[in-house]
C-alpha cells in the first residue's frame, strides 16, 4: 500500500522518517538559524545519511521551505486550541488571552524552537521576496490571533474603542517578538512577573475611562 507524501508515493511507515528530519531541521534551525543550518548536522540529528534527507527533500532550500512551513502551522494551531479553551471560561481578561498566544511558558528557561521559527518566518518573509507567498499569509494568520483578541476586547467594552485595535494587536505581538530577539541576541531574559505590573498598567491605560 502506498500513498502520497509530497507528492511522491510513499510506503506508509515512512512518515516516521520525514517527521524525524523536519524535527531535526526544526531543532538546527532553532540552534543556528535558517541561513547556517545544516543537512549534515541534520542528518546527525535525525540519525540518517545526508542521502537519505535528499530522497524526501530536493535540496536544503525546499527542507527548511516546509520546515518553517509546519512550524508556523503548529504555531497558528496552539493558538488557536489555546484560545479555544480559553473562551470556555466566562469572563476570561483579554490580557490573559494574549498570554495564551505566546510561543513560550514560565518554565522555559531559553528561547524556544517555536519563538526561534517565528522569528526566521519574519526574516526569511523580510529577506526573501520570492518566498512572500509562502510565509507571510501564515505571519498574517499569527497576527490575526493577536487582532481577534483586542477586537473582541473592544466590542466588549474592555478597551477603549478611540484607540486603534490594529495598532494595539501590533504592539502586543511586537512585544515579546523584539524581547525574542534581544534575547537571541545574549541579553538576559526579564523574568515574567516583572512584566505582571507592566501589563497591567497596560490593561488599564486602555480601559475606558470612567
Amino acid at each position: 500500500m502506498l500513498i502520497q507524501i509530497d507528492g511522491q508515493n510513499r510506503r506508509p511507515w515512512a512518515v516516521g522518517s520525514r517527521k524525524a528530519i523536519l524535527d531535526a531541521a526544526t531543532e538546527e534551525i532553532a540552534l543556528n538559524g535558517f541561513r547556517y543550518a545544516r543537512i549534515g548536522d541534520i542528518a546527525d540529528r535525525a540519525n540518517m545519511t545526508p542521502g537519505s534527507i535528499y530522497t524526501w527533500f530536493k535540496n536544503k532550500e525546499v527542507l527548511f521551505r516546509v520546515a518553517l512551513e509546519e512550524a508556523l502551522d503548529a504555531q497558528l494551531a496552539a493558538n488557536i486550541e489555546s484560545l479555544s479553551k480559553i473562551e470556555d471560561l466566562k469572563n476570561t481578561p483579554w490580557l490573559l488571552k494574549i498570554a495564551a498566544l505566546l510561543p513560550r511558558s514560565n518554565a522555559d528557561n531559553q528561547p524556544t524552537a517555536a519563538q526561534v521559527m517565528l522569528i526566521e518566518g519574519y526574516y526569511v518573509s523580510w529577506r526573501g521576496k520570492a518566498k512572500e507567498k509562502t510565509f507571510l499569509p501564515r505571519l498574517e494568520q499569527h497576527f490575526a490571533s493577536y487582532q481577534k483578541v483586542i477586537d473582541d476586547a473592544v466590542a466588549s467594552g474592555e478597551i477603549n474603542s478611540d484607540i486603534d485595535p490594529q495598532l494595539i494587536a501590533m504592539l502586543l505581538l511586537a512585544i515579546p517578538t523584539g524581547l525574542a530577539l534581544l534575547q537571541f541576541s545574549g541579553l538576559p531574559r526579564v523574568p515574567d512577573s516583572s512584566w505582571v505590573p507592566v501589563y497591567q498598567a497596560l490593561a488599564t491605560m486602555l480601559s475606558p475611562k470612567k
